[in-house]
């Protein structure tokens, strides 16, 4: 985790994913009409900061696009129900997960700027808790 942000690592990214990270990034020109060559290297050249936000939001939409997909009548058994759940829930537990990182987030900008405030070094350990 990022020592500013707090931010959860993210997961092993492969080829889909960062095409739909970089298809999100394009559509922020999609009213200048740039060509793909163009965005492709706005793509490239983009801070990591960028590049995370972007590859977390195609994360949330590859999940919720696997879930859309209806399940074959062939594998309607309990096994693909079994797989269907573990997706279900593997997604909501992140998008929690995400939201309880906001949330811890927030906190932690609170108390850097209120030990700002009242001249509280955050890094020095209590002779107590040694």
């Amino acid at each position: 985790m990022s020592e500013e942000t707090l931010e959860p690592p993210l997961p092993p990214i492969d080829a889909r994913t960062e095409a739909v990270a970089e298809r999100l990034f394009g559509l922020k020109w999609a009213l200048r009409k740039d060509s793909t060559e163009i965005i492709h290297e706005e793509w490239q050249t983009a801070p990591e900061w960028i590049h995370d936000g972007y590859l977390r939001q195609a994360i949330e939409v590859l999940a919720t696009a696997d879930q859309a997909q209806p399940a074959r009548a062939a594998e309607s058994d309990y096994k693909e129900r079994m797989r269907v759940e573990y997706r279900e829930l593997t997604a909501r537990a992140g998008r929690l997960r995400d939201m309880l990182q906001r949330f811890m987030d927030e906190y932690a900008n609170l108390l850097r700027r209120r030990a700002r405030i009242e001249h509280v070094n955050l890094e020095k350990q209590d002779s107590a808790t040694e």
